[in-house]
């Protein structure tokens, strides 16, 4: 095959791939209307009406979100082939992980906050490189909302959130790795072991927002922080 050829082959190879990549995998993190009929079921407007008033009070509005939120249902994961966005999962009226930490992000947004999505993963025989693939990982999907006084965890399926002891907003990375001040963090066993933080990840197999393509969900603005 002459070198033009196989440039040609390459080129639109790396083109398809970057298509499927870009619009096939992608997350819209848009509020959609349906987005904001389920939130207001929540009646969270007294907790989070004025929430640039204090910080007390964005910490009030949030920890109305996670209660709600965390009140929906029963814990139950999702099939592969569900979505997770919240009107869906007050349909379902069941859920885990991934169903809160996408109502809460998207509740939190709704009235005024930034939100980067968390997956906490233990690596496949301790290689970071396997935390994209689905090969059986214990894995936990949460949130960290941008308070004033900085990135706040807040826990999806337990009632926590990462508050320092002078009560200053921490993020998971930190608390991970100072485990001993936050004994609130459930499960245990979890967060004792090896984890990978990787923020921006939404899933491993591609069918949880709609377009039920295999591959891992991303949204690239968050996929950023992991460098940061």
């Amino acid at each position: 095959m002459k070198k033009s050829s196989i440039f040609v082959v390459i080129f639109a190879i790396t083109v398809c791939v970057s298509f499927y990549v870009s619009f096939a995998l992608s997350v819209n993190n848009s509020i959609t209307h349906e987005d904001a009929q389920a939130i207001e079921i929540l009646e969270l407007s007294a907790s989070c009406e004025n929430v640039s008033a204090s910080y007390e009070k964005e910490l009030e509005c949030l920890l109305a979100i996670q209660a709600s939120v965390q009140s929906i249902g029963e814990f139950s994961c999702a099939v592969d082939s569900d979505t997770v966005e919240p009107s869906d999962f007050l349909r379902r009226n069941y859920g885990c992980c991934t169903d809160r930490a996408r109502f809460i992000e998207k509740s939190a947004r709704y009235y005024g906050f930034d939100t980067r999505h968390v997956f906490l993963i233990q690596p496949y025989e301790g290689l970071s490189v396997t935390s994209f693939l689905p090969l059986g990982q214990s894995s936990h999907a949460t949130s960290e909302i941008l308070t004033t006084k900085g990135w706040l965890g807040v826990d999806s399926n337990e009632p926590f959130i990462l508050l320092s002891e002078n009560g200053m907003p921490t993020t998971y990375r930190s608390a991970i790795n100072n485990i001993a001040a936050f004994p609130l963090m459930e499960p245990k066993g979890f967060y004792t072991k090896e984890l990978d933080v990787i923020y921006g990840l939404y899933s491993r197999h591609g069918n949880f927002h709609g377009k039920n393509f295999p591959g891992p969900e991303y949204v690239f603005s968050e996929l950023l922080w992991n460098w940061n």
